[in-house]
């Protein structure tokens, strides 16, 4: 298949549209610690850095267990009541049992000697540090995962999410003690995953304390993510908590994805929030010099061009700082409630109509007076012009500047040491009962061809490739090692090419998902082990029924 075939070829499959994780994609990451190589061993309690430093948290609690020896057993006296002294000879025994089982495997973990390993990284504290933070995975439609999200998602249960936030701050707490983070000012902190302001402001406040305790956050954009409703009514303290945050500046996210009560209610949204509260939510948000963003979803299934751009419209009556549009993605065999529905696969527009849908919406946006600032996001002239634009979505596509650490379900940290032209990318599973970095959570190695990448696909997600930062980082011209997939790419009208510039077109920025694919085409040596999305959605409860607003 010639490059261009292969353009080709994923032009006609499904679009992501948003490049959010940039290279590589979850199935090349491999799992961040070693397994059990004896049935003797414990399952491995390694612990991976973000400098790829591993330390064997196993060896040295197996080490101190021996030394500690067997357990000395209780004293029984005479004088105890015989149901006593029986409780106490049997707990005795089973002391004794479970040591002449244990001792072998903690003399089999102990001579097998240490697994720690050096770090791969030198980690640079002059680079910017931007700081995502996932509080749990719940949220509230009344229709699972609103049918059509691809992140993890739990019903709402204030025990299990007051668990994953005690394990979120644990890891802030833990992983912020290292000498390379304690006391390194962060550019940029992004609360959000899931419906993030379904957490308590105690309990946000909290997880905030701990990354002060490690971080400076004076200087910070600091971002809250959830839906309208949670911002209104009784969890409006998340508002004035906000406000009173001692950063740089604040703003707020909304997933409103839609105004069009059909679709709400397809999406179990009903009491998520109409315009008229975004509206109200952005006049309040301004009183108290917050910035605001909401979410749209185009290309919904069965829905016109003229149902687009009334949702356009609304948003940008209520008189929103940033809007981000988002293409929905959605084919069966995807894993989300609604690729299992055929009817709805069926109304979804074909890739042609779906890319004139997002040209239109982006001129209407344009035409606004909104600015493109990446594939996804569009910020009022003003905004993006002062010193409240949205840095951290800026920085995180500027991976040669920033460093990026994630703390919660599905998290992601990446770090990158330029000069040995090395990297890290780490992803934390849905389960963060254990320490970060471990079991089976993902990580994947940069070596000098993935940092190309990398610096490709980020770059891309704000629609363009500096030609001089690129050379000046890889001392390469870009056209001189993926000329074919630039030529390719340009003959089908999806990039710009001047002196300075290599430039998605508009109707390139819908195409940006095969755009990246074909210059990755071959170059990727490392074999992943091939966790999918639809393999991390299956790691949630199950439950039959979904929690309302109401």
């Amino acid at each position: 298949m010639t490059v261009r075939d292969h353009l080709v070829e994923r032009m006609a499959r499904p679009q992501r549209h948003r490049l959010l994780q940039g290279f590589p994609a979850v199935p090349a990451m491999s799992v961040a610690v070693p397994v059990a190589s004896s049935p003797l061993e414990r399952p491995p309690r390694i612990v991976r850095s973000f400098d790829g430093a591993a330390l064997d948290v196993g060896f040295d609690e197996a080490a101190a267990e021996l030394k500690r020896g067997k357990p000395a057993p209780v004293q029984i006296s005479e004088s105890d009541p015989p149901e006593q002294r029986a409780r106490l000879e049997a707990h005795n025994t089973q002391t004794a049992v479970r040591w002449l089982e244990e001792e072998p495997r903690l003399r089999a973990i102990v001579d097998g000697g240490r697994r720690d390993e050096a770090s791969w990284l030198n980690i640079d504290r002059s680079r910017d540090l931007i700081i995502g933070v996932i509080p749990h995975t719940q949220c509230v439609p009344r229709r699972e995962a609103c049918g059509f999200c691809t992140f993890p998602h739990d019903v709402a249960n204030q025990t299990a999410r007051a668990r994953s936030v005690d394990a979120v701050a644990r890891d802030a707490r833990t992983v912020g003690a290292h000498e390379a983070l304690r006391g390194r000012k962060v550019h940029a902190v992004y609360l959000g995953g899931g419906t993030a302001n379904l957490s308590s402001p105690d309990e946000l406040g909290r997880l905030l304390s701990e990354l002060r305790s490690a971080f400076v956050l004076d200087d910070a954009e600091l971002t809250l993510e959830g839906t309208p409703a949670l911002f209104d009514g009784w969890f409006s303290s998340h508002l004035k908590s906000l406000s009173k945050q001692a950063v740089a500046h604040r703003r707020i996210s909304m997933g409103v994805q839609t105004f069009d009560p059909r679709f709400l209610t397809l999406m179990g949204r009903e009491k998520f929030g109409d315009a008229a509260l975004v509206k109200k939510l952005a006049r309040k948000c301004r009183d108290l010099e917050i910035t605001t963003s909401a979410d749209l979803l185009f290309n919904l299934p069965g829905q016109t061009v003229e149902q687009m751009e009334h949702d356009v419209d609304t948003a940008i009556s209520a008189g929103l700082d940033q809007i981000c549009l988002y293409h929905l993605v959605l084919y069966e065999g995807l894993g989300t409630p609604w690729s299992k529905d055929a009817a709805l696969v069926k109304a979804m527009p074909d890739n042609r109509r779906a890319s004139e849908h997002w040209l239109a919406l982006r001129e209407r946006l344009l035409r606004a007076g909104y600015e493109q600032s990446t594939l996804t996001n569009f910020e009022r002239s003003d905004v993006k012009a002062g010193p409240k634009r949205f840095r951290y979505e800026a920085a995180s596509f500027a991976p040669d500047r920033t460093d990026a650490i994630g703390f919660g379900p599905l998290s992601l940290t990446t770090f990158v040491d330029w000069p040995q032209r090395r990297g890290l990318k780490l992803l934390r599973r849905k389960s963060v009962k254990p320490a970060a970095w471990s079991g089976q959570d993902l990580a994947y190695r940069y070596d000098d061809v993935g940092l190309r990448l990398l610096f490709l696909t980020r770059s891309l997600a704000t629609t363009r490739v500096e030609l001089s930062r690129y050379t000046a980082l890889f001392g390469t011209s870009l056209h001189d090692e993926f000329g074919a997939a630039l030529d390719a790419a340009r003959d089908e009208g999806l990039l710009s090419v001047d002196s300075s510039t290599v430039s998605l077109t508009p109707l390139g920025m819908f195409y940006a998902d095969a755009v990246v694919s074909t210059l990755a085409q071959g170059r990727t040596q490392q074999g992943g082990d091939g966790v999918h999305t639809s393999d991390l959605l299956k790691e949630r409860p199950r439950s039959e029924q979904y929690l309302s607003m109401g």
